[in-house]
């Protein structure tokens, strides 16, 4: 896969994570707030070149996110929707770090 089509494959996954926030009969605003954040950081690496991503841009990402998975986590037992999706996310770009790490 491309560099651009595992981005936008993360992002997709952040974006059913907070699709499924959305529809939860008990709203979570700061798993809200946490997914939008990731979000963020992922549309920025989308926007870069392709050809600027780092390594380091990668682990900082997943870095957030895999704190973000501890913070939603550690709110309430429901939130399994939620820390699956930032866990694909965080997976694609695992797989995306990989393979910069090789080139």
């Amino acid at each position: 896969m491309s560099v651009k089509s595992q981005l936008n494959a993360s992002r997709d996954f952040i974006l059913t994570g907070m699709r499924a926030a959305a529809r939860v009969q008990t709203q979570n605003p700061n798993a809200t707030k946490i997914l939008r954040g990731c979000l963020d950081l992922i549309e920025t690496l989308e926007r870069q070149p392709a050809e600027n991503l780092t390594v380091q841009d990668l682990e900082t990402t997943l870095n957030v996110l895999h704190q973000s998975m501890q913070e939603i986590d550690d709110e309430t037992s429901a939130t399994s929707a939620f820390v699956s999706s930032i866990q694909n996310a965080a997976g694609r770009l695992q797989e995306l770090r990989r393979e910069l790490a090789t080139k």
